[in-house]
């Protein structure tokens, strides 16, 4: 029994022995505070390595394999690819503005809309109209023409609009209502009044 003991105590030293042994590696390994593993650096240092960075660039430091002058046709190459991608940006970040009120459109449901004699309703790709009250005749779009649910029909350019009858719009291209005499309509979806 006391051989056991002692055994479990020699075992429980050196693994003791062997963890401090362990850290005290890790912890030389690291590096002290200003050696060469863990360097410290003064602003001096910094700015001065600033300073060669910058010759370097400019291409008048006197270690630097620059020629010291500056290409024009490469400056003004970056600056017209500069422009033409703020330009892709911007028309990128209009495009999605663009989306976000059609989404938003669609997403808020049926809206009442009132449209006066001899003002056109233009209907967005995806959007739908009923018209409640008023006559109207559909305008035919660059690709095709507006689709009559109700009646499971195409309404070519100048046919009259059935009220209450649900009419889709599969493309952007011009779709829409002519108005004859003052309507309300319901519409989901993006469209304008011109």
């Amino acid at each position: 029994m006391i051989l056991k003991r002692k055994k479990g105590l020699a075992l429980a030293i050196c693994a003791v022995l062997c963890t401090v042994t362990l850290i005290g590696a890790k912890a030389a390994s690291a590096g002290e505070p200003g050696s060469e593993a863990d360097p410290l650096v003064t602003k001096s240092y910094v700015d001065q390595q600033i300073a060669q960075l910058s010759a370097l660039i400019s291409g008048s430091g006197s270690s630097g394999s620059g020629s010291g002058t500056v290409d024009s046709k490469a400056i003004a190459q970056l600056q017209t690819d500069v422009g033409d991608l703020t330009s892709f940006i911007l028309g990128a970040l209009q495009e999605i503005e663009t989306l976000k009120n059609r989404v938003n459109a669609l997403e808020s449901g049926y809206q009442v809309v009132e449209a006066k004699a001899g003002q056109k309703v233009i209907l967005s790709g995806g959007s739908e109209a009923l018209l409640r009250s008023g006559t109207a005749t559909a305008i035919k779009g660059t690709y095709g023409v507006l689709a009559d649910a109700t009646a499971g029909v195409d309404l070519n350019d100048g046919v009259n609009v059935p009220v209450q009858h649900l009419l889709i719009s599969s493309r952007s291209d011009g779709r829409g209502l002519n108005i004859k005499s003052n309507a309300f309509l319901l519409i989901r979806g993006a469209y304008t009044i011109k």
